[in-house]
Protein backbone atom coordinates (compact mmCIF):
# COMPACT_ATOMS: atom_id res chain seq x y z
CA UNK A 1 0.00 0.00 0.00
CA UNK A 2 1.36 3.42 -0.90
CA UNK A 3 0.97 6.43 1.38
CA UNK A 4 -0.62 8.40 -1.49
CA UNK A 5 -3.59 6.00 -1.39
CA UNK A 6 -4.27 6.49 2.30
CA UNK A 7 -7.20 8.45 3.66
CA UNK A 8 -5.99 12.02 4.46
CA UNK A 9 -7.30 11.72 8.00
CA UNK A 10 -5.35 8.48 8.41
CA UNK A 11 -2.17 10.16 7.18
CA UNK A 12 -2.66 12.91 9.78
CA UNK A 13 -3.25 10.28 12.46
CA UNK A 14 -0.03 8.52 11.47
CA UNK A 15 1.98 11.74 11.76
CA UNK A 16 0.54 12.53 15.19
CA UNK A 17 1.14 8.95 16.37
CA UNK A 18 4.77 9.04 15.24
CA UNK A 19 5.23 12.33 17.11
CA UNK A 20 3.71 10.76 20.23
CA UNK A 21 6.09 7.81 19.88
CA UNK A 22 9.07 10.13 19.62
CA UNK A 23 7.99 11.93 22.81
CA UNK A 24 7.37 8.70 24.73
CA UNK A 25 10.74 7.25 23.74
CA UNK A 26 12.50 10.56 24.40
CA UNK A 27 11.10 10.72 27.93
CA UNK A 28 11.72 6.97 28.35
CA UNK A 29 8.24 6.34 29.75
CA UNK A 30 7.67 3.37 27.44
CA UNK A 31 8.67 1.59 24.25
CA UNK A 32 6.84 4.12 22.11
CA UNK A 33 4.09 1.90 20.69
CA UNK A 34 1.09 1.50 23.02
CA UNK A 35 0.29 5.16 23.75
CA UNK A 36 1.02 6.32 20.15
CA UNK A 37 -1.18 3.47 18.91
CA UNK A 38 -3.95 4.65 21.18
CA UNK A 39 -3.60 8.14 19.68
CA UNK A 40 -3.71 6.66 16.18
CA UNK A 41 -6.92 4.74 16.88
CA UNK A 42 -8.54 7.68 18.63
CA UNK A 43 -8.05 9.88 15.56
CA UNK A 44 -8.77 7.14 13.01
CA UNK A 45 -10.56 4.11 14.53
CA UNK A 46 -10.29 2.01 11.35
CA UNK A 47 -6.50 2.43 11.15
CA UNK A 48 -5.74 -1.23 11.80
CA UNK A 49 -8.10 -2.44 9.10
CA UNK A 50 -7.02 0.11 6.49
CA UNK A 51 -3.28 -0.24 7.11
CA UNK A 52 -3.38 -4.03 6.93
CA UNK A 53 -5.02 -4.30 3.51
CA UNK A 54 -3.27 -6.90 1.34
CA UNK A 55 -1.22 -8.04 4.32
CA UNK A 56 -1.77 -11.73 5.16
CA UNK A 57 -1.18 -12.16 8.86
CA UNK A 58 -0.03 -14.72 11.43
CA UNK A 59 -1.15 -14.17 15.03
CA UNK A 60 0.55 -15.77 18.03
CA UNK A 61 -1.27 -15.87 21.37
CA UNK A 62 -1.13 -17.53 24.75
CA UNK A 63 -0.37 -16.75 28.36
CA UNK A 64 3.39 -17.26 28.06
CA UNK A 65 6.11 -17.18 25.38
CA UNK A 66 4.27 -14.90 22.93
CA UNK A 67 7.15 -12.46 22.50
CA UNK A 68 9.83 -15.14 22.15
CA UNK A 69 7.80 -17.32 19.77
CA UNK A 70 6.95 -14.26 17.65
CA UNK A 71 10.64 -13.33 17.47
CA UNK A 72 11.57 -16.90 16.47
CA UNK A 73 8.80 -16.97 13.88
CA UNK A 74 9.92 -13.64 12.47
CA UNK A 75 13.45 -15.02 12.04
CA UNK A 76 12.22 -18.31 10.58
CA UNK A 77 10.13 -16.60 7.92
CA UNK A 78 12.39 -13.64 7.14
CA UNK A 79 14.06 -15.44 4.22
CA UNK A 80 10.74 -15.80 2.41
CA UNK A 81 8.73 -12.72 3.40
CA UNK A 82 9.08 -9.07 4.27
CA UNK A 83 7.99 -9.27 7.90
CA UNK A 84 5.84 -6.65 9.64
CA UNK A 85 5.77 -7.27 13.40
CA UNK A 86 5.17 -5.67 16.79
CA UNK A 87 8.80 -5.99 17.82
CA UNK A 88 8.30 -3.94 21.01
CA UNK A 89 5.92 -6.56 22.41
CA UNK A 90 2.94 -4.17 22.55
CA UNK A 91 0.32 -6.83 21.88
CA UNK A 92 -3.06 -5.17 22.29
CA UNK A 93 -5.00 -3.22 19.64
CA UNK A 94 -2.96 -0.05 19.94
CA UNK A 95 0.39 -1.85 19.74
CA UNK A 96 -0.54 -3.80 16.63
CA UNK A 97 -2.03 -0.71 15.00
CA UNK A 98 1.12 1.34 15.58
CA UNK A 99 3.36 -1.43 14.28
CA UNK A 100 1.47 -1.25 10.99
CA UNK A 101 2.44 2.39 10.44
CA UNK A 102 6.03 1.58 11.29
CA UNK A 103 6.40 -1.09 8.62
CA UNK A 104 9.38 -0.62 6.35
CA UNK A 105 8.25 -3.03 3.66
CA UNK A 106 5.39 -1.15 2.02
CA UNK A 107 6.69 -2.09 -1.43
CA UNK A 108 7.36 -5.76 -0.62
CA UNK A 109 5.27 -8.00 -2.88
CA UNK A 110 5.50 -10.83 -0.31
CA UNK A 111 4.86 -9.04 2.96
CA UNK A 112 3.57 -10.96 5.96
CA UNK A 113 2.32 -9.72 9.30
CA UNK A 114 3.57 -11.67 12.34
CA UNK A 115 2.04 -10.30 15.52
CA UNK A 116 1.92 -11.45 19.10
CA UNK A 117 -1.54 -10.82 20.53
CA UNK A 118 -2.72 -10.61 24.11
CA UNK A 119 -4.95 -13.59 24.78
CA UNK A 120 -7.90 -11.36 25.71
CA UNK A 121 -7.70 -9.48 22.39
CA UNK A 122 -7.27 -12.36 19.95
CA UNK A 123 -10.81 -12.26 18.57
CA UNK A 124 -10.89 -8.47 18.27
CA UNK A 125 -7.56 -8.20 16.46
CA UNK A 126 -8.06 -11.38 14.45
CA UNK A 127 -11.28 -9.97 13.02
CA UNK A 128 -9.71 -6.68 11.95
CA UNK A 129 -6.69 -8.18 10.16
CA UNK A 130 -6.42 -10.54 7.20
CA UNK A 131 -5.65 -13.43 9.53
CA UNK A 132 -4.45 -16.61 7.80
CA UNK A 133 -2.82 -18.54 10.67
CA UNK A 134 -3.19 -18.41 14.45
CA UNK A 135 -0.76 -20.12 16.84
CA UNK A 136 -2.16 -21.01 20.27
CA UNK A 137 0.60 -21.64 22.81
CA UNK A 138 -0.84 -22.20 26.30
CA UNK A 139 -3.36 -20.93 28.84
CA UNK A 140 -2.77 -20.47 32.56
CA UNK A 141 -3.68 -18.02 35.29
CA UNK A 142 -2.22 -14.55 34.80
CA UNK A 143 -3.41 -11.07 35.77
CA UNK A 144 -6.89 -12.22 36.79
CA UNK A 145 -7.65 -8.59 37.69
CA UNK A 146 -7.55 -7.87 33.94
CA UNK A 147 -7.76 -11.10 31.93
CA UNK A 148 -10.67 -13.56 32.02
CA UNK A 149 -10.41 -16.87 33.84
CA UNK A 150 -8.63 -19.39 31.61
CA UNK A 151 -11.76 -21.39 30.72
CA UNK A 152 -13.57 -18.28 29.61
CA UNK A 153 -10.63 -17.30 27.42
CA UNK A 154 -10.53 -20.80 25.91
CA UNK A 155 -14.25 -20.63 25.14
CA UNK A 156 -13.87 -17.22 23.49
CA UNK A 157 -11.04 -18.53 21.33
CA UNK A 158 -13.14 -21.54 20.32
CA UNK A 159 -16.11 -19.36 19.36
CA UNK A 160 -13.92 -17.04 17.28
CA UNK A 161 -12.28 -19.91 15.40
CA UNK A 162 -15.65 -21.56 14.81
CA UNK A 163 -16.90 -18.34 13.23
CA UNK A 164 -13.78 -18.06 11.04
CA UNK A 165 -13.26 -21.54 9.53
CA UNK A 166 -10.74 -20.39 6.91
CA UNK A 167 -8.14 -19.55 9.55
CA UNK A 168 -5.55 -22.31 9.98
CA UNK A 169 -4.39 -23.08 13.50
CA UNK A 170 -1.10 -24.26 14.99
CA UNK A 171 -1.86 -25.44 18.52
CA UNK A 172 -0.15 -27.02 21.51
CA UNK A 173 -1.84 -30.41 21.87
CA UNK A 174 -0.40 -30.92 25.38
CA UNK A 175 -2.61 -28.19 26.87
CA UNK A 176 -6.27 -29.30 27.22
CA UNK A 177 -7.56 -25.72 27.27
CA UNK A 178 -5.72 -24.94 24.04
CA UNK A 179 -7.05 -28.15 22.44
CA UNK A 180 -10.61 -27.26 23.41
CA UNK A 181 -10.19 -23.83 21.81
CA UNK A 182 -8.45 -25.10 18.68
CA UNK A 183 -11.14 -27.70 18.02
CA UNK A 184 -13.33 -24.82 16.95
CA UNK A 185 -11.18 -24.71 13.79
CA UNK A 186 -11.54 -26.96 10.79
CA UNK A 187 -7.77 -27.17 10.13
CA UNK A 188 -5.30 -27.65 12.99
CA UNK A 189 -1.62 -28.57 13.02
CA UNK A 190 -0.99 -30.12 16.44
CA UNK A 191 2.37 -29.48 18.12
CA UNK A 192 3.53 -31.38 21.19
CA UNK A 193 5.01 -28.31 22.89
CA UNK A 194 4.67 -29.54 26.48
CA UNK A 195 2.80 -28.36 29.57
CA UNK A 196 4.72 -28.20 32.84
CA UNK A 197 2.16 -26.18 34.82
CA UNK A 198 -1.00 -28.30 34.91
CA UNK A 199 -2.95 -26.79 37.78
CA UNK A 200 -5.25 -24.85 35.44
CA UNK A 201 -5.84 -27.86 33.16
CA UNK A 202 -6.94 -30.48 35.68
CA UNK A 203 -10.66 -30.41 34.93
CA UNK A 204 -12.26 -31.07 31.56
CA UNK A 205 -13.60 -27.97 29.75
CA UNK A 206 -16.36 -30.13 28.27
CA UNK A 207 -17.77 -32.15 31.17
CA UNK A 208 -15.97 -30.80 34.25
CA UNK A 209 -14.48 -34.20 35.06
CA UNK A 210 -10.87 -34.78 36.06
CA UNK A 211 -8.29 -34.98 33.28
CA UNK A 212 -5.73 -37.74 33.77
CA UNK A 213 -2.19 -36.93 32.67
CA UNK A 214 0.39 -39.59 31.78
CA UNK A 215 3.71 -39.80 29.97
CA UNK A 216 1.86 -40.49 26.73
CA UNK A 217 -0.60 -37.62 26.98
CA UNK A 218 -3.89 -36.85 28.73
CA UNK A 219 -7.54 -37.81 28.57
CA UNK A 220 -10.91 -37.42 30.27
CA UNK A 221 -13.48 -40.13 30.83
CA UNK A 222 -15.95 -38.27 28.59
CA UNK A 223 -13.73 -38.96 25.55
CA UNK A 224 -11.97 -35.59 25.40
CA UNK A 225 -8.35 -36.61 24.77
CA UNK A 226 -5.01 -35.36 23.52
CA UNK A 227 -4.85 -35.27 19.70
CA UNK A 228 -2.08 -37.10 17.88
CA UNK A 229 0.68 -34.52 17.29
CA UNK A 230 1.84 -33.58 13.80
CA UNK A 231 4.97 -31.94 15.24
CA UNK A 232 7.03 -33.60 17.97
CA UNK A 233 10.25 -32.81 19.84
CA UNK A 234 13.08 -35.24 20.57
CA UNK A 235 15.76 -33.34 22.46
CA UNK A 236 17.04 -30.78 19.97
CA UNK A 237 15.29 -32.41 17.02
CA UNK A 238 11.88 -31.18 15.89
CA UNK A 239 9.96 -33.59 13.66
CA UNK A 240 7.46 -31.81 11.41
CA UNK A 241 5.10 -34.10 9.48
CA UNK A 242 7.79 -36.78 9.39
CA UNK A 243 10.72 -34.48 8.56
CA UNK A 244 13.44 -34.21 11.25
CA UNK A 245 14.86 -30.70 11.73
CA UNK A 246 17.89 -29.99 13.92
CA UNK A 247 17.28 -26.97 16.15
CA UNK A 248 20.38 -25.35 17.66
CA UNK A 249 19.34 -22.21 19.48
CA UNK A 250 21.32 -19.58 21.32
CA UNK A 251 18.28 -19.01 23.54
CA UNK A 252 18.48 -21.14 26.70
CA UNK A 253 16.04 -23.77 27.97
CA UNK A 254 14.08 -26.63 26.48
CA UNK A 255 11.02 -24.40 26.48
CA UNK A 256 12.56 -22.39 23.66
CA UNK A 257 12.96 -25.53 21.58
CA UNK A 258 9.20 -25.92 22.03
CA UNK A 259 8.70 -22.30 20.95
CA UNK A 260 10.83 -23.01 17.89
CA UNK A 261 8.65 -26.05 17.13
CA UNK A 262 5.60 -23.77 17.01
CA UNK A 263 7.48 -21.44 14.64
CA UNK A 264 8.43 -24.39 12.41
CA UNK A 265 4.80 -25.47 12.36
CA UNK A 266 3.85 -22.04 11.05
CA UNK A 267 6.67 -22.19 8.49
CA UNK A 268 5.39 -25.59 7.34
CA UNK A 269 1.91 -24.21 6.68
CA UNK A 270 3.46 -21.38 4.67
CA UNK A 271 5.60 -23.77 2.57
CA UNK A 272 8.86 -22.30 3.89
CA UNK A 273 11.96 -24.51 3.77
CA UNK A 274 12.19 -25.86 7.32
CA UNK A 275 15.96 -26.39 7.43
CA UNK A 276 16.50 -22.79 6.32
CA UNK A 277 13.98 -21.61 8.90
CA UNK A 278 15.83 -23.47 11.67
CA UNK A 279 19.16 -21.94 10.64
CA UNK A 280 17.68 -18.47 10.77
CA UNK A 281 16.24 -19.05 14.24
CA UNK A 282 19.69 -20.05 15.50
CA UNK A 283 20.85 -16.46 14.96
CA UNK A 284 18.53 -15.11 17.66
CA UNK A 285 20.50 -14.44 20.86
CA UNK A 286 18.04 -12.30 22.82
CA UNK A 287 14.46 -11.10 22.67
CA UNK A 288 13.76 -7.54 23.81
CA UNK A 289 16.59 -7.84 26.34
CA UNK A 290 15.51 -11.26 27.63
CA UNK A 291 18.03 -14.11 27.91
CA UNK A 292 21.06 -11.86 27.31
CA UNK A 293 24.05 -11.75 29.63
CA UNK A 294 25.40 -8.39 30.75
CA UNK A 295 28.36 -7.41 32.90
CA UNK A 296 27.59 -5.52 36.12
CA UNK A 297 30.53 -4.60 38.37
CA UNK A 298 32.38 -7.75 37.40
CA UNK A 299 29.30 -9.99 37.67
CA UNK A 300 27.97 -11.90 34.66
CA UNK A 301 24.19 -11.42 34.82
CA UNK A 302 21.61 -13.27 32.75
CA UNK A 303 18.36 -11.33 32.38
CA UNK A 304 15.12 -13.32 32.43
CA UNK A 305 11.48 -12.28 32.54
CA UNK A 306 8.75 -14.28 34.25
CA UNK A 307 5.32 -13.04 35.27
CA UNK A 308 3.28 -16.01 36.48
CA UNK A 309 3.62 -19.53 37.95
CA UNK A 310 3.76 -21.31 34.59
CA UNK A 311 6.55 -19.04 33.38
CA UNK A 312 8.52 -19.63 36.56
CA UNK A 313 8.60 -23.37 35.98
CA UNK A 314 10.47 -22.70 32.72
CA UNK A 315 12.79 -20.21 34.43
CA UNK A 316 14.04 -22.81 36.91
CA UNK A 317 15.35 -24.76 33.91
CA UNK A 318 17.38 -21.72 32.82
CA UNK A 319 18.90 -20.69 36.15
CA UNK A 320 21.26 -23.61 35.88
CA UNK A 321 24.46 -23.43 37.92
CA UNK A 322 24.39 -19.69 38.59
CA UNK A 323 25.04 -19.46 42.37
CA UNK A 324 23.12 -16.19 42.83
CA UNK A 325 19.53 -15.28 41.92
CA UNK A 326 17.86 -11.88 42.20
CA UNK A 327 14.06 -11.85 41.90
CA UNK A 328 12.36 -8.53 41.15
CA UNK A 329 8.60 -8.20 41.68
CA UNK A 330 6.43 -5.13 41.03
CA UNK A 331 2.62 -4.90 40.88
CA UNK A 332 1.88 -2.09 38.47
CA UNK A 333 -0.85 -2.22 35.83
CA UNK A 334 1.31 -4.09 33.33
CA UNK A 335 2.18 -6.70 35.98
CA UNK A 336 -1.26 -7.17 37.50
CA UNK A 337 -2.11 -5.58 40.82
CA UNK A 338 -2.45 -8.85 42.76
CA UNK A 339 0.86 -10.59 43.60
CA UNK A 340 -0.80 -13.58 45.30
CA UNK A 341 0.35 -15.76 42.37
CA UNK A 342 3.72 -15.89 44.13
CA UNK A 343 2.26 -18.63 46.34
CA UNK A 344 1.78 -20.88 43.30
CA UNK A 345 5.48 -20.75 42.38
CA UNK A 346 7.66 -23.57 43.80
CA UNK A 347 10.45 -21.30 45.00
CA UNK A 348 11.77 -24.26 46.99
CA UNK A 349 13.83 -24.96 43.86
CA UNK A 350 16.07 -22.01 44.79
CA UNK A 351 17.30 -23.59 48.04
CA UNK A 352 21.07 -23.58 48.28
CA UNK A 353 21.52 -20.48 46.13
CA UNK A 354 22.17 -16.92 47.21
CA UNK A 355 18.74 -15.29 46.77
CA UNK A 356 17.83 -11.60 47.01
CA UNK A 357 14.24 -10.32 46.89
CA UNK A 358 13.92 -7.02 45.03
CA UNK A 359 11.31 -4.72 43.51
CA UNK A 360 8.37 -2.79 44.90
CA UNK A 361 6.78 -5.97 46.31
CA UNK A 362 10.04 -7.37 47.68
CA UNK A 363 8.55 -7.92 51.13
CA UNK A 364 5.60 -9.90 49.72
CA UNK A 365 8.17 -12.05 47.93
CA UNK A 366 10.19 -12.30 51.13
CA UNK A 367 7.22 -13.79 52.98
CA UNK A 368 6.78 -16.38 50.24
CA UNK A 369 10.49 -17.25 50.29
CA UNK A 370 10.37 -17.57 54.07
CA UNK A 371 7.62 -20.18 53.86
CA UNK A 372 9.52 -21.95 51.09
CA UNK A 373 12.44 -22.17 53.55
CA UNK A 374 14.71 -20.27 51.14
CA UNK A 375 17.40 -18.19 52.86
CA UNK A 376 17.42 -14.70 51.34
CA UNK A 377 18.01 -11.00 51.77
CA UNK A 378 15.79 -8.07 50.81
CA UNK A 379 17.24 -5.21 48.73
CA UNK A 380 14.42 -3.41 46.94
CA UNK A 381 16.54 -1.79 44.22
CA UNK A 382 17.17 -4.48 41.56
CA UNK A 383 20.49 -3.02 40.44
CA UNK A 384 21.63 -2.62 44.05
CA UNK A 385 20.63 -6.23 44.69
CA UNK A 386 22.78 -7.43 41.79
CA UNK A 387 25.72 -5.35 42.99
CA UNK A 388 25.36 -6.89 46.46
CA UNK A 389 25.59 -10.48 45.22
CA UNK A 390 28.65 -12.52 46.10
CA UNK A 391 28.55 -14.88 43.13
CA UNK A 392 30.29 -14.14 39.83
CA UNK A 393 27.38 -15.55 37.81
CA UNK A 394 23.92 -14.18 38.59
CA UNK A 395 20.45 -14.75 37.19
CA UNK A 396 18.03 -11.85 37.46
CA UNK A 397 14.36 -12.78 37.08
CA UNK A 398 11.83 -9.98 37.04
CA UNK A 399 8.20 -9.59 36.17
CA UNK A 400 7.41 -7.10 33.42
CA UNK A 401 7.98 -3.64 34.92
CA UNK A 402 10.72 -4.83 37.26
CA UNK A 403 12.58 -6.23 34.25
CA UNK A 404 12.13 -2.96 32.34
CA UNK A 405 13.26 -0.91 35.36
CA UNK A 406 16.50 -2.88 35.52
CA UNK A 407 17.13 -2.47 31.79
CA UNK A 408 16.77 1.30 32.16
CA UNK A 409 19.05 1.32 35.19
CA UNK A 410 21.69 -0.66 33.30
CA UNK A 411 21.75 1.76 30.36
CA UNK A 412 21.80 4.77 32.68
CA UNK A 413 18.49 6.17 31.45
CA UNK A 414 16.57 6.01 34.76
CA UNK A 415 17.27 9.28 36.58
CA UNK A 416 15.07 10.48 39.48
CA UNK A 417 13.46 13.11 37.24
CA UNK A 418 12.78 10.68 34.42
CA UNK A 419 11.46 8.16 36.93
CA UNK A 420 8.94 10.74 38.15
CA UNK A 421 7.97 11.62 34.58
CA UNK A 422 7.60 7.92 33.74
CA UNK A 423 5.33 7.26 36.72
CA UNK A 424 3.24 10.34 35.82
CA UNK A 425 2.99 9.03 32.25
CA UNK A 426 1.86 5.62 33.51
CA UNK A 427 -0.80 7.30 35.64
CA UNK A 428 -2.07 9.32 32.66
CA UNK A 429 -2.18 6.22 30.44
CA UNK A 430 -4.11 4.40 33.16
Amino acid sequence: MENSRLNPRLRIAMVVARLASWIVRGLRIGEGAALPGRVLLRIYPDAMKDLSQSLPTVLISGTNAKTTTTALCKEALSGSFGIVSNVTGANMEEGVAFSLISRESWTESKSLGVFEVDEAYLAVIGTRLDTKIIALLNLSRDQLDRVSETRMTSSKWRAFLGANPKIKVVANCDDPLVVYAAQGSSEVLWVSAGLNFRQDARSCPICGGEIEFSDSGWMCGCGFTRPTPDVTIEGRIVVVAGTAIGVELQLPGQCNVANAAIALGIAYLLDVDLHSAARRMSRLAEVAGRYKRVSVDGHSVRLLLSKNPAGWLEVFDMVGDDPSVVVGINSRIADGRDPSWLWDVPFESLKGKEVIAAGERAWDLSVRLHYADVAHRVIKDPLGAIQACHGDAITFVGNYTSFQDLRKALDGSETPILNSVRRLGEWIVR
